[in-house]
């Protein structure tokens, strides 16, 4: 009995509504309004999203952004075939540059390089970092750029040129920090540079290089007869090549990533210091080694640098590096670079 008295009571109330309830056609506008309220609540939503994530993620000042604006920096080192140096893309560590130059602009970027060794389809689809630079107004001083891309082909013109077809990039990094530069010094800008093991004897050793600038100079690891050659350097490490061993010699050498050495070098000053001897604290983070050509080859990153010894307890005095680099070896790579620029032979 219940249930019906309540059936009736609902179906009062539905017709009571129906009959004096709002026109349709008010319903249909108040419908309208409602789902243009909700259009402009999503809409403030979705703006306040983006302001947010602006806030969260804002875009660093020194990034170039924008298709129009990034081409016209790729034209201008075009216009002056500025050299392109291109790594594979590593979080890990700095890898050795490839020269390359800018052949031409479309939708891509072509890379144009004089060799085909090593070069095949396995590249494409590859990440690579790119660094160049580009002459400001002022004679001698230029905007250095940082980007990263994907190289979308691979092709080649004859048996001379290989071409790298790379997609532009969402952004372009203006960088003073160098962090990207890696420059091969000439011979007559360093004048020693050696490594030896990271232990008590080795401290005293490299204490006594720094102490009597130079003139007591540890022998190479490689023997008498060998020699240690500076390969490329950067604020964050250096290459060297170990050369002139006996195949028993390198075939003996006991190397693995990761262990400790430290690194005397003499490096030429380009301003008027003369030649400034440095000492560091290293981690070997590749190795290559063939003992048929009595030959190593070492990728060190730096660890710490040595400040000189505290004038109360006269001990030595060290700066850790791990991750950040040194910034006197940045700035003496990047001077280097402007001054091999100059001559032409950069």
């Amino acid at each position: 009995m219940q249930a019906a008295v309540d059936q009736a009571y609902l179906y009062k109330v539905l017709r009571g509504f129906g009959e004096t309830g709002l026109p349709q056609q008010t319903i249909n506008m108040l419908i309208v309004m409602g789902f243009c309220v909700a259009v402009l609540a999503g809409a403030v939503l979705w703006y306040n999203n983006q302001e947010l994530k602006k806030r969260l993620n804002p875009i660093p000042p020194s990034w170039l952004i924008g298709k129009s604006k990034i081409s016209k920096v790729f034209e201008t080192a075009l216009v002056y075939r500025s050299k392109v140096e291109i790594s594979f893309h590593s979080t890990s560590e700095k890898r050795k540059t490839i020269p390359c130059s800018i052949s031409d602009l479309t939708h891509e970027i072509l890379l144009e390089m004089p060799t085909r060794e090593g070069i095949g389809k396995s590249w494409i689809g590859r990440q690579i970092d790119g660094f160049f630079h580009v002459p400001t107004k002022q004679a001698g001083l230029v905007i250095f750029y940082h980007f990263t891309s994907v190289i979308t082909d691979i092709s080649s013109k004859g048996s001379s040129y290989t071409y790298i077809h790379t997609e532009y990039p969402k952004y372009l990094e203006q960088t003073q920090k160098r962090e990207f530069l890696r420059v091969s010094p000439p011979s007559r800008y360093y004048d020693y540079v050696n490594i030896i093991p990271d232990s008590t004897q080795g401290m005293k050793a490299g204490l006594k290089f720094i102490t009597t600038s130079g003139e007591y100079s540890p022998g190479f690891m490689g023997g008498k007869d060998s020699r240690t050659n500076l390969i490329d350097i950067s604020g964050g490490g250096v290459s060297l090549e170990i050369t002139h061993m006996s195949t028993k010699r390198a075939a003996n050498l006991k190397l693995s990533k990761g262990q400790s050495f430290l690194l005397l070098l003499g490096l030429v000053d380009t301003g008027n210091k003369g030649i400034v001897r440095y000492l560091f604290t290293t981690r070997i983070r590749r190795i290559f080694i063939d003992p048929t050509q009595g030959k190593a080859q070492l990728g060190l990153s730096f660890e710490n640098q040595f400040l000189g010894f505290d004038d109360i307890t006269q001990k030595p005095k060290w700066a850790a590096l791990k991750n950040k680099g040194s910034a006197e070896m940045d700035d003496w790579s990047y001077n280097l670079h402007l001054e091999l620029y100059r001559e032409g032979t950069e």
